[in-house]
Order: C-alpha cells, then sequence, then structure tokens
C-alpha cells in the first residue's frame, strides 16, 4: 500500500504521518483485498484543522472522506472512523450484490413415495454447512 502525504498552509510533520498511517493501514486492510493508493491532504484554514483521503481500491472502487476540527489529531480519528463506516458499506453493497444466499433449502422427498433415504438427509445437510459458510 503506497501513502502520498500533502500539506496546505503548514510544515511537513513526519509525526503526523506517522500517526494517520497507523490509524489507517489496519482498517485499511481489514476491509479492502486490494489496496493500491490513498492520498491524504492535511490543511489548515484559521482555526480549523482538515484532513482528507482519498483511497484507491484494486477491488474496483474508490473513496473520498474528509473531517475538520480545531485538532489535526481528533481529525484523524474521526476520519478513521468515517472510513470504517464507508468500507463496511461498500463491502455490504458487494456482498448484497450476490444475492441472498442464506435462504433455507427444503427437502423434498418423490412424489410416489414418502420415504427419505439416508443419502437424501446426508446431501441436505452438506448442503446445508455449505450454504452456512
Amino acid at each position: 500500500m503506497q501513502y502520498l502525504y500533502s500539506f496546505k498552509h503548514m510544515d511537513s510533520s513526519p509525526a503526523l504521518q506517522s500517526y494517520c498511517e497507523e490509524k489507517l493501514s489496519d482498517r485499511i486492510r481489514k476491509f479492502v483485498t486490494k489496496p493500491i493508493a490513498a492520498h491524504v491532504t492535511f490543511s489548515v484554514t484559521r482555526h480549523q484543522q482538515t484532513v482528507h483521503l482519498s483511497l484507491d481500491a484494486g477491488d474496483g472502487f474508490g473513496i473520498q472522506v474528509e473531517h475538520t476540527s480545531e485538532d489535526m489529531y481528533a481529525s484523524i480519528d474521526q476520519l478513521a472512523d468515517k472510513l470504517t463506516a464507508q468500507l463496511k458499506k461498500q463491502k455490504e453493497k458487494l456482498k448484497d450484490h450476490k444475492g441472498n444466499r442464506s435462504r433455507p433449502l427444503t427437502l423434498v422427498a418423490e412424489s410416489d413415495s414418502d420415504s427419505v433415504d439416508a443419502d437424501d438427509i446426508l446431501k441436505y445437510e452438506a448442503a446445508r454447512q455449505r450454504l452456512a459458510r
């Protein structure tokens, strides 16, 4: 994962860079399988300190997150929380896109006989366990 840092109207700070990378890297790794690049911009306007994150993922999506507060470290913490929420939402979209696979299977007996073989029960249990994963 490649991080790119930009500073607007303030001096470059290795402490901010390492704190931001520490906060964001675990959250990104948790939800994104192929992260490519993250561009983090720190800016100061009067008393407002803003952190903006542009995340490009190899999974085919990009996320933009921004937070402003009076403390840069608090802005980074809030940005990390917002990023987590957006990544969860994106992951849920991907899961929902694949369809609802949680519907239960019903074992249907043959129409001419009401008996169920042990093989049918084993097949049913194996299919149920595959869907439970």
